[in-house]
């Protein structure tokens, strides 16, 4: 009765009931879900909630005007089936992707006070860049990291949020920038 609770909770058993295949695959979801909470020596009850660890950096502005950083964990993924099998998805961001843009940060790049043109998520795909925010909290983020800010022009805050920028190290740092048309906020660290 629990494991039927949990797959229609997460929204898979909807996906496999109907097909020609789709009672083959509804048993190889169920097998694979009850080998793998008896190898891991009990009922894997994470696996209904969210993933463990999903971390991302969000650098966020206060009403005042200052920006500042904070080490955030995603939240409010489903467990719904995507390529195939299901697995976590998070698809809600307040808004609407409306660019993706592929870009090199130059070797000793420093960038002066600025905001960001879009509330945007920056994914560094390699190399190495930092951000410091006008409370004076630097970080560096390496490949893999994730980080999320709307510390735009546009941000309801007192005035422009701004931070300063650039590369870390002797190579230059290549990024993946996703634009959403979400409204910046204030007060707002860690919303996903």
């Amino acid at each position: 009765m629990t494991l039927a609770v949990l797959w229609h909770r997460s929204g898979s058993m909807t996906a496999f009931r109907s097909g020609g295949g789709a009672r083959i695959v509804a048993e190889l979801v169920l097998l694979s879900w009850i080998f793998l909470t008896y190898s891991s020596g009990g009922i894997v009850s994470a696996q209904a909630a969210q993933p463990e660890k999903f971390p991302y950096y969000n650098l966020w502005a206060s009403q005042d005007g200052e920006t500042h950083f904070a080490a955030c964990n995603m939240q409010g993924f489903n467990l719904t089936p995507y390529a195939s099998l299901p697995q976590y998805l998070r698809t809600d961001f307040g808004g609407e992707p409306i660019e993706m843009v592929f870009t090199e940060l130059p070797v000793a790049l420093d960038q002066p006070l600025h905001s960001p043109p879009q509330v945007q998520f920056v994914i560094t795909l390699s190399g190495s860049w930092f951000t410091k925010t006008s409370d004076g909290t630097r970080h560096e983020y390496v490949a893999g990291d994730i980080m999320f800010q709307d510390n735009t022009k546009n941000s309801s805050a007192d005035k422009q949020p701004q931070h300063y920028s650039g590369t870390v190290g002797d190579v230059p740092c290549h990024q993946l920038v996703v634009q959403i048309s979400r409204p910046p906020q204030v007060d707002s660290p860690c919303p996903f």
